[in-house]
C-alpha cells in the first residue's frame, strides 16, 4: 500500500457530472510541473474533490512514485473514493501535453468495488518519470480521469435491474468489414499486393482520400489506384488504422522482415507509417506513430528518426530525438551508424543544432575525427551545403 504522506497543491475544479443510475463522467486536472517537481518519492498531491454520479472522488498523484524500490523512476496515479456508499466502477487516466495531445492512457481491465471512504485504485507505474518529463512544455500538463459507475449499490431503487451498456464495438465491426471485402468499391495496387476498401470510409477519415476519390483530384471515376513509394505492409497498417482507429499488431507489422531485431524492425515500420500518415493527413495516426518512436529511441535508430522529424516537420519528435542524441554516450554511438551518415547528408543543419544543444566548442574537431572512417569531414560537408544555399 502506498505511503500516506502528502503534499497539497491547489488546482481548479473542472468536474463534469451526471446523476443517472448507471453513469459516467470525467474530471480534468490541469497542473504545472514547477508546482510538483519538488515532491519526493512516496509523497503525493491531491486534486480537489469532484463529483461523478452523485459520489465524491479525488486523484492522488505521486510524481516520483509511491514505492522507494522504484527509485523515483515512475509516476504513480490513483483514483481515491471520498463517499461511503458501496459502488462498482471502471476508470481510466489520460495524460495530456500542453497541446492537448494524449501522451499515455490506461484503463482498468476489471470492475473495482469501492466500499468506503479512502479506498483507492490505480497504477504504481503509470508512466516512466523520464518519459513524463519529456512531454512537459511551457511547464504545463493535464490529467483526465474518467469514471464509469457500473452498479451503484444503494443508489438504485430496490429490485430494479440495472441495464449495463457495453462499450462500442464499432472499430471491431469496421475492421471485419475491411477484412471481408464486402461492399468494397475501390481497389489499391501496392507493389505486388492488392487491397480492397470502401470509398466512403476512406473519404470520411482522410481529406486526401476524399479529394482523390470525390474531389477535383479524382481520375475518371477510377476503381483501381496504384500506390507508389510505399511498402504493402505499411499500406495495410494505414488501412487498419483508418477502419479501426488503432495500430496494427507489432508482430504483424514486422512479419517478413529479416536481418534485424524486432525492436529495430518495428521502429523502421513506424517511421514508414508516420510518412504515410503525413501523406494522407491522418493527424491522430501521426501522433500515435510519434509516440511509439519516442518511446523506443535508441542510439541505433535516433539518427533516422531525427532526419524524418526534420524533413516532415515534426517539432516535438525532433526535440525528443535531439535531447537523446546530444548526451555524450548516445552521441558517439549514434555517429557510428549508417543512419547518421544519412542524417548529415539529408539534414546538414542538424549538425549546428546538435552543437548548440551540446554546448561543446570542440565539435568541429570531433566531427573530423569521426569522419575518417568514411573519408570526409562532416564539418566541411556542412559548410559546403551551407554555401550552396
Amino acid at each position: 500500500m502506498p505511503p500516506r504522506r502528502t503534499t497539497h497543491t491547489d488546482f481548479t475544479d473542472q468536474a463534469s457530472t451526471s446523476l443517472t443510475e448507471i453513469t459516467s463522467g470525467s474530471y480534468r486536472l490541469p497542473a504545472r510541473f514547477s508546482q510538483i517537481k519538488g515532491i519526493g518519492i512516496g509523497n503525493f498531491f491531491m486534486s480537489p474533490k469532484f463529483t461523478i454520479g452523485g459520489l465524491e472522488w479525488y486523484i492522488k498523484c505521486y510524481p516520483k512514485g509511491c514505492y522507494a524500490n522504484d527509485k523515483g523512476k515512475y509516476v504513480s496515479l490513483y483514483l481515491s473514493y471520498a463517499s461511503e456508499t458501496e459502488v462498482c466502477v471502471t476508470f481510466e487516466f489520460c495524460l495530456l501535453d500542453q497541446l492537448g495531445n494524449t501522451v499515455t492512457s490506461l484503463r482498468s481491465r476489471n470492475t473495482h468495488t469501492f466500499r468506503r471512504h479512502g479506498k483507492y485504485r490505480g497504477w504504481s507505474k503509470f508512466i516512466k518519470r523520464d518519459d513524463f518529463e519529456k512531454y512537459i512544455r511551457d511547464d504545463h500538463f493535464e490529467i483526465i480521469c474518467g469514471v464509469t459507475i457500473i452498479s451503484p449499490k444503494g443508489l438504485a431503487e430496490p429490485n430494479r435491474s440495472l441495464i449495463v451498456v457495453p462499450p462500442s464495438d464499432l472499430p471491431e465491426q469496421l475492421g471485419q468489414l475491411l477484412g471481408s471485402k464486402e461492399g468494397a468499391d475501390i481497389t489499391f495496387v501496392v507493389g505486388e499486393d492488392i487491397f480492397y476498401a470502401h470509398k466512403l470510409v476512406l473519404a470520411l477519415r482522410s481529406p486526401v482520400f476524399k479529394a482523390e476519390l470525390f474531389g477535383s483530384m479524382k481520375e475518371n471515376h477510377a476503381e483501381k489506384i496504384s500506390i507508389e513509394d510505399m511498402e504493402p505492409i505499411v499500406f495495410k497498417a494505414l488501412l487498419h488504422f483508418i477502419y479501426t482507429d488503432s495500430l496494427l499488431e507489432g508482430k504483424e507489422l514486422t512479419s517478413g522482415v529479416d536481418g534485424l531485431d524486432a525492436q529495430a524492425t518495428l521502429t523502421i515500420m513506424m517511421q514508414h507509417l508516420l510518412v504515410a500518415a503525413d501523406r494522407y493527413a491522418l493527424e491522430r495516426l501521426k501522433l500515435m506513430c510519434q509516440e511509439e518512436l519516442s518511446k523506443n529511441i535508441s542510439a541505433a535508430t535516433v539518427a533516422t528518426t531525427l532526419a524524418l522529424a526534420e524533413q516532415h516537420n515534426f517539432p516535438q519528435l525532433k526535440a525528443i530525438c535531439l535531447e537523446f542524441a546530444t548526451t555524450q554516450d548516445n552521441y558517439f554511438q549514434m555517429t557510428s551508424t549508417d543512419g547518421y551518415k544519412h542524417l548529415i547528408l539529408s539534414c546538414p543543419s542538424i549538425l549546428k543544432e546538435i552543437e548548440e544543444k551540446q554546448s561543446i566548442t570542440t565539435f568541429a574537431e570531433q566531427a573530423d575525427d569521426i569522419s575518417h572512417d568514411h573519408g570526409f569531414s562532416l564539418l566541411k560537408l556542412f559548410l559546403c551545403n551551407s554555401s550552396k544555399k
